[in-house]
């Protein structure tokens, strides 16, 4: 056995220092709550990708490329970018002004951050395809 850098004891001693699994599983045994409530959430924003990818295919990230170069890919980017720029320039300008929402709520922002994210991480690691 050897000590994780949080100190937890690691059942493998040729495990990688960084085994997502076995921080999941000390993760889920020691923060119940946070683990499952972070599950729930994941499982609510695969939920709501899958009804707006639905509605609008794969050309409003691609923009009609095939996103094959890198050139293509990083155009991709950069509308992400935009997108996500816009919502927390939306929940900065709630906090400063102390205002709440008047059309979607912030955990729509939250959530379309999010979403916005692993797009972008699926563009990044040429996984935005069929």
């Amino acid at each position: 056995m050897s000590d994780d850098p949080f100190g937890h004891k690691l059942e493998d001693e040729d495990a990688p220092k960084y085994n997502p699994i076995q921080y999941t599983k000390i993760l889920k045994e020691e923060y119940p709550t946070i683990y499952n409530g972070y599950m729930a959430v994941m499982e609510e924003q695969l939920e709501l990708f899958s009804k707006k990818h639905l509605d609008y295919g794969m050309h409003n990230i691609t923009a009609g490329t095939s996103l094959g170069t890198q050139e293509e890919r990083e155009f991709a980017l950069s509308g992400l970018w935009y997108r996500m720029s816009d919502k927390i320039n939306r929940w900065k300008n709630l906090l400063i002004n102390n205002r709440g929402p008047q059309n979607e709520t912030i955990i729509d922002t939250f959530q379309d951050i999010c979403n916005y994210a692993i797009i972008a991480q699926l563009v990044e690691r040429k996984l935005w395809k069929k």
